[in-house]
């Protein structure tokens, strides 16, 4: 049974969901944002942490 225009009108060929084709653009206008964004508050609280001392990170020197 072919797909075209003509037998759209039966209730079963109705029910299939049309792919989105859309859906890859908006799953990367969702998450690379959220990574850069998540990248960018943790390095401004890192810093908020040193400046106020709170935690500073250790230098871990090898002399073995």
């Amino acid at each position: 049974m072919p797909f075209n225009e003509s037998y759209m009108e039966y209730k079963e060929l109705k029910k299939i969901q049309k792919p989105n084709k859309r859906i890859y653009a908006i799953i990367m206008a969702t998450v690379i944002p959220g990574i850069l964004l998540g990248g960018y508050a943790g390095m401004k609280v890192a810093q908020f942490l040193e400046v106020c001392e709170l935690f500073t990170p250790d230098t871990v020197e090898n002399d073995d």
